[in-house]
């Protein structure tokens, strides 16, 4: 079965959006995050499978949730958000496997684009736009909170703000990449790119450029070997970043 053209085009743009907050978690140094924070979403795709409703919608209300559930139990507890997102990680996955149907866990697991609607597809692609431009938008900010948050402060930029928005970036990225590729292969959009963009990157621009690049076209790849040999598109896509990322270690930036 072959992906429509509306839904190829929707994977570009969430895989664009996924490549920009990508860069953005690889400075902070939160790679991490996307893979833990990604089955977050496990028990509301559950929900929605078993209340017949588009699980994505279910995942995206669960996702949301974890983000601001995980920011204010780090700052009541002073908790590294890494580790409250790694209890969270364990409890959802533990959650979504018990209540998610058997046959159901693959698709969950790995992605499946020919489930996504038409007008699911255009939602998505509207999300993903939508993140993209509010972190182009705001990028000095985010970045600046990533990289030197003192500076941050001292500059007049709400660091609270930021982390905040900065969560609900993610969230937001995750929810509409998961059913391309699937709960356990986010980091194939959000962290492989940005990775092998960092090692060749000889600016910051030409960082976040490729690594956006590199996530469009791992996922353009993907559905097109999905389409032609029946395989897995979000494997397909897994496959592709990693292997950019080995070819990006024989060309390291000086």
């Amino acid at each position: 079965m072959s992906v429509s053209f509306i839904v190829f085009i929707s994977g570009i743009i969430v895989a664009a959006a996924s490549g920009l907050i990508g860069s953005l978690l690889t400075l902070r140094k939160m790679t991490l995050l996307s893979d833990a924070l990604s089955h977050v979403a496990l028990p509301g795709i559950a929900i929605g499978i078993l209340f017949n409703f588009a699980p994505i919608w279910g995942g995206v209300a669960f996702l949301f949730l974890g983000a601001l559930l995980i920011w204010a139990i780090e700052k009541k507890t002073k908790l590294a958000t890494e580790s409250i997102t790694g209890v969270l990680f364990v409890t959802a996955l533990a959650i979504g496997a018990l209540l998610i149907p058997e046959e159901s866990l693959l698709e969950t697991f790995f992605g499946n684009v020919h489930l996504i609607s038409n007008s699911t597809a255009y939602i998505q692609a509207l999300i993903a736009a939508a993140i993209i431009l509010v972190t182009l938008r705001l990028l000095k900010p985010l970045t600046l909170t990533s990289i030197a948050p003192d500076l941050a402060v001292a500059s007049k930029i709400s660091r609270t703000q930021m982390e905040i928005l900065l969560l609900l970036l993610i969230a937001g990225t995750i929810a509409v990449g998961i059913s391309f590729v699937g709960v356990l292969l986010m980091s194939s959009l959000l962290i492989v790119p940005a990775v092998a963009a960092k090692n060749i990157a000889t600016s910051f621009k030409g960082f976040v450029g490729m690594s956006i690049g590199i996530s469009m076209f791992s996922l353009c790849v993907g559905l097109i070997l999905g389409n032609i040999y029946s395989i897995n598109p979000g494997i397909a896509t897994a496959l592709t970043s990693s292997v950019l990322f080995l070819i990006s270690l024989f060309f390291p930036s000086k």
